[in-house]
């Protein structure tokens, strides 16, 4: 099986060949990836970032209070720094978390001793009529491990949440959670009104999501569901090794895109052309290492 090592260290190759192939936004953006990366890399096997996400009202803090056992994250009032996102971190972690949240730009934290390798970040609502709460939400969610992202039983069909936001990460699948929040007030309909939320998500191009029903709101808070499927289905060490491979995919094929479309665009230009090929080809062996890698750790 490739190593991630290997990964990168082509991906460092891929970086340096797409000088003058690729603009250098596209080129700074890859190169963002691959520092992200490797700086991440250093805490694999050792803490796992979790991100709460989700509607105005879908109870996100009330989850997060559920799971650690405390009322760590204010609900239903205006923060202290209402436009940013609220790290709960273990109280002895294994790593110095200070750089690990620097890079995701989250400022506000608070400690938990429930947790011990886990540090779970509640976002602002993606619907916020504050409009910086949104870039917020873009901003944090492609550079977290794993994602819940939490929906109210009366607007977890909105076509704005599935066609511009949840669609676009599908290629992330294996990082996400979803939970059907509130589910004491569909009485009998829990069962119909999760299967038709999978049924978007199907539709939104998640081969095969898995919802989950919880109840946040005292007295009856039962998030057991849910902390049981974050501790089957988010291993550490593989769920953040996934999402840094997966980065590394999709810049691989955005890559080898760009580098053929300057291939053909300096058709008559031999030296251009050539290095454009070149790029394209180290793109390719990206993708193919990438695949590999992400193949073992599935059978694995």
């Amino acid at each position: 099986m490739s190593s991630l090592g290997s990964l990168l260290d082509l991906a460092d190759l891929a970086v340096a060949r797409c000088e003058g192939v690729l603009s250098d936004e596209s080129r700074e953006e890859l190169a963002d990836t691959v520092r992200r990366a490797r700086r991440k890399r250093g805490f694999i096997g050792e803490t796992l970032v979790v991100a709460f996400a989700g509607g105005t009202g879908s109870g996100k803090s009330s989850l997060v209070n559920g799971i650690v056992g405390e009322s760590v994250a204010p609900i239903g009032v205006v923060r202290p720094t209402t436009d940013a996102a609220l790290a709960v971190t273990p109280m002895r972690s294994p790593v110095n978390l200070d750089r690990l949240l620097s890079d995701l730009g989250v400022t506000e934290r608070v400690e938990s001793g429930a947790l011990e390798s886990s540090v779970l970040v509640d976002l602002p609502d993606f619907d916020s009529t504050v409009e910086g709460h949104r870039r917020i939400v873009e901003d944090v969610l492609p550079r977290v491990d794993a994602v819940v992202w939490v929906f109210d039983p009366e607007k977890y069909s909105d076509r704005t949440m599935h066609d511009r936001f949840l669609s676009e990460f599908t290629a992330y699948e294996n990082q996400f959670l979803f939970v059907l929040n509130h589910a004491d007030r569909l009485g009998d309909l829990v069962d119909v009104v999760s299967e038709d939320l999978a049924r978007l998500l199907i539709d939104d191009g998640f081969a095969a999501p898995e919802v989950i029903s919880t109840t946040a709101r005292a007295p009856n808070v039962d998030v057991s569901r849910l902390v049981s499927a974050l501790s089957v289905r988010l291993d550490t060490k593989r769920t953040v090794t996934t999402r840094l491979v997966t980065d590394l995919r999709i810049s691989a094929n955005r890559g080898w895109a760009d580098a053929q479309a300057s291939m053909h665009a300096n058709a008559d230009d031999s030296s251009k052309a050539e290095r454009s090929a070149i790029s394209s080809a180290t793109f390719v062996s990206l993708g193919v290492e990438a695949i590999s890698v992400l193949h073992g750790l599935m059978e694995g």
